[in-house]
C-alpha cells in the first residue's frame, strides 16, 4: 500500500518537495500510523505534523481515520492572518 503525501505551505519548504510516497504494510493504516512513518523518514518534519491538519481529496481527516490504499493526504500547516 503506497500513501503519497503532499506538502503545503512550510511542509514543502522543510521537505523538499511537493510531495512523497512511501510504501506502507498493507492493512488498517490510520493517518497516525502514516504521519509517524513520515516523521521517520523527514525528521525534520516531525515537530510540526502534530499541528497539521490532513485531508483526503476535499474532506479533513482525524488521526485515527483509517485511509484506503493508496490514499493522498494532503498536510495543511496552520496559518495566521490578519
Amino acid at each position: 500500500m503506497n500513501v503519497t503525501f503532499e506538502f503545503c505551505g512550510e511542509l514543502q519548504r522543510l521537505a523538499g518537495a511537493g510531495e512523497l510516497s512511501l510504501s506502507m504494510p498493507a492493512g488498517s493504516l490510520t493517518v497516525a500510523a502514516a504521519l509517524a512513518a513520515l516523521a521517520q523518514r523527514l525528521p525534520q518534519l516531525q515537530e510540526r505534523l502534530p499541528r497539521c491538519a490532513c485531508a483526503v481529496g476535499d474532506v479533513l481527516v482525524r488521526r485515527g481515520d483509517v485511509l484506503a490504499a493508496n490514499a493522498r493526504l494532503a498536510l495543511l500547516p496552520p496559518v495566521a492572518g490578519g
